[in-house]
């Protein structure tokens, strides 16, 4: 073999192994991709349905409609990350009236972990919850709550994508959590109801559901999560910063009655 041969011989060798690298890697980063996205999706799925299942389990009345959404505002921005659902153990305490704190279950980011979606109760926390109406009173009881030693937790997931946020320093850290909330009756039209403004047929029931004394209520729940994919897949690409958005619903029906 002549030196020309031996040099265009080992020119397609060198072809061939840098091929065969770069198709390695690609197999590689289509693996942790498709592995990171398996368990962002694996995450969601498990949260999205205890988040669910607690929620049509709920207890609601008049006085409660079974979950709040409680938004918490920051400058200009409103974040409703946190999610109260009324869900008793047992019987509740005050069925007709308004939920015991003990009988809570909070969905939320954790206050000092960011990236976790934490659920949390107070079982030691027998006092009454304010009106639903008294939001400002509601978001103090949850800040304390979210922060108290006597409050137990269990992450539903680490991977929640997280943001700063803030008008100035020291920005803030927020997970990528929306709960939405829909009444229908609407808290409005049931309070026009109440005052005589509004009549009892004209009020908005769930699918033209009620009688001559009772009526069908829909509280509704709609929430997103942003997450990221597995751990491994975003300390190795900075491209798995781009989290992927998961969807949910649940809903709570119940009777209004004249």
């Amino acid at each position: 073999m002549t030196l020309v041969e031996l040099l265009i011989a080992m020119a397609v060798m060198a072809m061939i192994v840098g091929a065969l690298g770069g198709l390695a890697v690609g197999i590689q980063q289509g693996y942790e991709y498709a592995e990171g996205h398996g368990a962002a999706t694996q995450h969601a799925r498990v949260a999205i349905e205890r988040i669910a299942k607690t929620v049509n389990e709920a207890t609601a009345n008049e006085q409660f409609p079974g979950f709040l959404a409680i938004a918490e505002q920051q400058g200009t921005w409103r974040f409703p990350d946190t999610l109260v659902v009324w869900h008793p153990s047992g019987a509740p305490a005050d069925p007709a009236g308004l939920p015991r704190f003990n009988e809570l279950v909070i969905y939320c980011p954790d206050a000092s972990v960011p990236n976790r979606l934490v659920e949390i109760t107070v079982p030691a926390d027998a006092r009454t919850v304010p009106p639903v109406d008294n939001a400002a009173q509601w978001t103090a009881e949850v800040q304390a709550i979210k922060k108290s030693n006597a409050a137990q937790s269990v992450v539903l997931t680490d991977l929640l994508r997280t943001c700063a946020v803030g008008e100035s320093l020291p920005l803030k850290w927020r997970g990528a959590v929306r709960f939405e909330s829909r009444l229908l009756p609407t808290a409005t039209e049931w309070s026009q109801y109440k005052s005589g403004t509004r009549q009892w047929k004209d009020l908005s029931w769930v699918q033209y559901i009620y009688g001559s004394q009772t009526g069908l209520r829909q509280a509704w729940l709609r929430m997103e999560l942003q997450v990221l994919p597995g751990a491994q897949w975003v300390a190795t690409d900075p491209a798995a910063q781009r989290a992927v958005p998961f969807f949910g619903s649940a809903a709570v029906y119940y009777e209004l009655h004249k």
